[in-house]
């Protein structure tokens, strides 16, 4: 009779003890979610994990596959992503960020003893351009500026929208939550809740503090604390930011995207070149590694090789 393993395999041990409902695709996306919740995670990440969710089920349904994740396996994964790539024709950017999506789920689920093992450890992310960030130029700055008409509430508010975002580089997530309560006006800061609900200020100076001033005074008292407002007093949808700004964009013919996120990395842009330093740069912006002031610094070489003209060491000793 042959001896027994002396070692036990953790997936054997693990199919002992595992939780019921593993079997549940829904289910199991559910207590996913909770998670989410008892984690506090915002509206917006729980809003990107499900839009993912839902092309990765149907990617599944559309291949035949059982949705069971205990029957999921790594060859499974990877025709998600084949399908992804070919069949949907998404981008390595959104192919990649249905991959983490798959490795949180199903990282979750094996963690929580769902399933034995994690079919998605392995899967690795694809290779693409790094994106090219095309910052507005200062004439396009200024002849966006020029759009909004200011002698309408409208127009006024929109041309503080465009002042803040340009000034702050806040997310437009960060600027539509915005409320009355979080403006300091005397101190030229704002109070923002970031991505992952990390906390910030950001800062504005004295055009921006006095535009701000004003819509304040034209925005007077509505039923709720929101600092955006529609017409009709209710609070600002995103999308009517983003279809304002766009609309914008189209009367100036900028050949360019016109959107809040356009606004953040000339925001950076701008504060790069004029001397700041990417330390403060990702305080500023909210980031959560230096990783993205780096890449905004290796696009814009060009500019900080003027600045250096303007501000090099050797140059002002011996100026001196």
């Amino acid at each position: 009779m042959a001896r027994r393993r002396v070692k036990i395999e953790t997936t054997e041990t693990k199919e002992l003890f595992l939780k019921d409902g593993g079997d549940d695709f829904d289910y199991c996306v559910e207590q996913f979610f909770k998670d989410m919740t008892m984690r506090n995670l915002s509206f917006h990440t729980k809003r990107w994990y499900k839009e993912n969710i839902a092309v990765i089920k149907r990617a599944l349904l559309d291949m035949g596959y059982q949705l069971s994740p205990t029957d999921a396996t790594e060859e499974i994964l990877k025709d998600v992503v084949f399908y992804c790539t070919d069949k949907l024709k998404n981008n390595p950017t959104t192919v990649n960020h249905r991959i983490r999506t798959m490795k949180q789920l199903y990282s979750f689920l094996y963690n929580e003893s769902f399933i034995a093992s994690n079919p998605a450890e392995r899967l690795v992310k694809q290779k693409g351009k790094i994106e090219k960030i095309k910052p507005f130029t200062d004439d396009e700055i200024q002849e966006l500026l020029r759009q909004p008409e200011k002698q309408e509430f409208v127009g006024f508010r929109d041309y503080t929208i465009m002042l803040v975002l340009l000034d702050t580089g806040v997310r437009l997530s960060e600027l539509i939550n915005m409320k009355v309560t979080d403006v300091s006006i005397d101190s030229g800061k704002i109070f923002v809740l970031g991505k992952g609900n990390k906390e910030r200020d950001v800062m504005f100076q004295a055009t921006t503090k006095e535009q701000l001033r004003r819509y304040l005074k034209i925005r007077g008292e509505v039923h709720h604390d929101y600092l955006w407002i529609s017409q009709d007093n209710k609070p600002l949808a995103r999308k009517t930011v983003q279809d304002r700004l766009k609309l914008y964009g189209e009367n100036t013919k900028i050949n360019k995207r016109v959107s809040p996120h356009t606004f953040r990395h000339t925001c950076a842009k701008l504060y790069i070149t004029q001397g700041g330093d990417i330390f403060s740069l990702q305080q500023l912006l909210g980031h959560s590694s230096l990783e993205m002031c780096r890449h905004y610094v290796s696009l814009w070489g060009t500019d900080l090789q003027k600045m250096h003209r303007k501000y090099s060491p050797v140059e002002s000793i011996i100026k001196k």
